[in-house]
Protein backbone atom coordinates (compact mmCIF):
# COMPACT_ATOMS: atom_id res chain seq x y z
CA UNK A 1 0.00 0.00 0.00
CA UNK A 2 2.42 2.54 0.84
CA UNK A 3 4.26 1.74 -2.76
CA UNK A 4 0.95 2.78 -4.47
CA UNK A 5 0.88 5.78 -2.46
CA UNK A 6 4.54 6.83 -3.31
CA UNK A 7 3.81 6.21 -6.78
CA UNK A 8 1.10 8.59 -6.94
CA UNK A 9 3.07 10.87 -5.01
CA UNK A 10 6.01 10.76 -7.81
CA UNK A 11 3.38 10.88 -10.25
CA UNK A 12 1.93 13.99 -8.86
CA UNK A 13 5.09 16.03 -8.29
CA UNK A 14 6.50 15.21 -11.90
CA UNK A 15 2.95 16.64 -13.14
CA UNK A 16 3.86 19.93 -11.73
CA UNK A 17 7.15 19.65 -12.38
CA UNK A 18 6.67 19.62 -15.90
CA UNK A 19 3.35 21.97 -16.05
CA UNK A 20 5.72 24.18 -14.30
CA UNK A 21 8.99 24.33 -16.64
CA UNK A 22 6.43 24.34 -19.62
CA UNK A 23 5.02 27.42 -18.58
CA UNK A 24 8.06 29.04 -17.65
CA UNK A 25 9.84 28.05 -20.98
CA UNK A 26 6.10 29.43 -23.11
CA UNK A 27 6.59 32.77 -21.28
CA UNK A 28 9.76 33.56 -21.97
CA UNK A 29 9.45 32.94 -25.66
CA UNK A 30 6.33 34.56 -25.24
CA UNK A 31 8.07 37.68 -24.28
CA UNK A 32 10.81 36.87 -27.02
CA UNK A 33 7.93 37.57 -29.79
CA UNK A 34 7.77 40.23 -28.59
CA UNK A 35 11.78 41.64 -29.35
CA UNK A 36 10.91 40.22 -33.45
CA UNK A 37 10.13 43.22 -35.50
CA UNK A 38 6.73 42.99 -37.28
CA UNK A 39 8.06 44.51 -40.41
CA UNK A 40 11.48 44.37 -41.71
CA UNK A 41 11.18 45.33 -45.72
CA UNK A 42 13.60 47.15 -48.14
CA UNK A 43 13.77 50.99 -48.07
CA UNK A 44 12.38 51.05 -52.01
CA UNK A 45 12.28 49.82 -54.85
CA UNK A 46 10.40 46.29 -56.12
CA UNK A 47 11.13 43.15 -54.52
CA UNK A 48 9.68 39.43 -53.25
CA UNK A 49 8.67 39.35 -49.57
CA UNK A 50 6.86 36.46 -47.27
CA UNK A 51 4.55 36.66 -44.66
CA UNK A 52 5.72 34.64 -41.75
CA UNK A 53 3.78 32.85 -38.44
CA UNK A 54 6.34 33.19 -35.46
CA UNK A 55 5.96 30.96 -32.21
CA UNK A 56 7.77 29.30 -29.25
CA UNK A 57 9.42 26.21 -30.25
CA UNK A 58 7.42 23.04 -32.14
CA UNK A 59 3.59 24.47 -32.43
CA UNK A 60 1.77 22.49 -30.27
CA UNK A 61 -1.99 23.83 -30.94
CA UNK A 62 -4.10 27.70 -31.41
CA UNK A 63 -3.66 28.28 -27.59
CA UNK A 64 0.08 29.42 -27.46
CA UNK A 65 1.04 32.44 -28.54
CA UNK A 66 2.08 33.49 -32.04
CA UNK A 67 3.02 36.78 -34.10
CA UNK A 68 2.55 37.43 -38.14
CA UNK A 69 5.56 39.21 -39.36
CA UNK A 70 6.56 40.57 -42.89
CA UNK A 71 10.24 39.88 -44.47
CA UNK A 72 11.50 40.93 -47.65
CA UNK A 73 14.28 42.57 -50.17
CA UNK A 74 17.35 41.88 -51.57
CA UNK A 75 19.00 42.27 -47.98
CA UNK A 76 17.52 38.50 -47.25
CA UNK A 77 18.28 36.77 -50.58
CA UNK A 78 16.80 36.79 -53.97
CA UNK A 79 14.48 34.55 -53.61
CA UNK A 80 11.22 33.70 -51.54
CA UNK A 81 13.11 30.54 -49.74
CA UNK A 82 16.38 32.71 -49.22
CA UNK A 83 13.89 35.30 -47.48
CA UNK A 84 12.44 32.76 -45.23
CA UNK A 85 15.64 30.68 -44.66
CA UNK A 86 17.52 33.79 -43.38
CA UNK A 87 14.54 34.67 -41.43
CA UNK A 88 14.13 31.36 -39.86
CA UNK A 89 18.09 31.50 -39.06
CA UNK A 90 17.63 34.07 -37.02
CA UNK A 91 14.60 33.32 -35.25
CA UNK A 92 15.90 29.98 -34.39
CA UNK A 93 18.74 31.61 -32.46
CA UNK A 94 15.85 33.10 -30.34
CA UNK A 95 14.86 30.21 -29.15
CA UNK A 96 11.33 30.77 -31.79
CA UNK A 97 10.16 28.76 -35.01
CA UNK A 98 8.00 29.44 -37.69
CA UNK A 99 6.14 28.91 -40.77
CA UNK A 100 5.98 30.85 -43.86
CA UNK A 101 2.30 31.24 -44.89
CA UNK A 102 2.83 32.68 -48.78
CA UNK A 103 4.95 35.11 -50.50
CA UNK A 104 3.94 37.83 -53.44
CA UNK A 105 6.07 41.13 -54.26
CA UNK A 106 6.02 44.76 -52.78
CA UNK A 107 6.69 48.10 -54.52
CA UNK A 108 7.94 50.43 -52.11
CA UNK A 109 8.11 54.06 -53.29
CA UNK A 110 9.15 55.92 -50.23
CA UNK A 111 9.47 59.53 -52.07
CA UNK A 112 5.12 58.61 -53.01
CA UNK A 113 4.66 57.49 -50.04
CA UNK A 114 3.54 54.74 -51.46
CA UNK A 115 3.42 50.70 -50.79
CA UNK A 116 2.36 48.04 -53.20
CA UNK A 117 1.52 44.16 -52.35
CA UNK A 118 0.57 41.89 -55.61
CA UNK A 119 1.83 38.40 -56.74
CA UNK A 120 2.68 35.27 -55.11
CA UNK A 121 5.63 33.20 -54.29
CA UNK A 122 5.90 29.57 -56.39
CA UNK A 123 7.40 27.77 -53.39
CA UNK A 124 4.82 29.14 -51.07
CA UNK A 125 2.13 30.23 -52.58
CA UNK A 126 0.26 33.23 -52.52
CA UNK A 127 0.21 35.52 -48.95
CA UNK A 128 -2.60 37.15 -47.64
CA UNK A 129 -2.20 40.31 -48.63
CA UNK A 130 -4.56 41.85 -46.15
CA UNK A 131 -2.71 40.75 -43.56
CA UNK A 132 0.35 41.67 -44.89
CA UNK A 133 -0.76 45.18 -45.61
CA UNK A 134 -2.66 45.32 -42.35
CA UNK A 135 1.00 44.89 -40.74
CA UNK A 136 2.51 47.45 -42.93
CA UNK A 137 0.24 50.02 -42.05
CA UNK A 138 1.71 49.98 -38.25
CA UNK A 139 4.87 50.75 -39.50
CA UNK A 140 4.33 53.06 -42.74
CA UNK A 141 0.74 54.82 -41.19
CA UNK A 142 1.32 57.75 -43.17
CA UNK A 143 1.94 55.88 -46.49
CA UNK A 144 -0.86 54.75 -49.17
CA UNK A 145 -0.91 51.03 -48.64
CA UNK A 146 -2.49 48.78 -51.29
CA UNK A 147 -2.84 45.66 -52.52
CA UNK A 148 -3.99 43.34 -55.29
CA UNK A 149 -4.70 39.61 -56.44
CA UNK A 150 -2.83 40.16 -59.76
CA UNK A 151 0.77 38.79 -60.61
CA UNK A 152 2.15 42.06 -61.77
CA UNK A 153 0.86 46.25 -61.41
Amino acid sequence: MLVFVGRLCVGAVRSVAVQTRSFCTFTMCAEKLNDVPEVEIEDSGTFKYVLIKVYPGEPSGDHEPSKLIVRGGQKFGPYHGDIYDATLANLQKLGLDSECLGGGRIRHEPEKKELNVYGYSQGFGKADHQLTVSLLKKKYSNYAINWSDEDEL
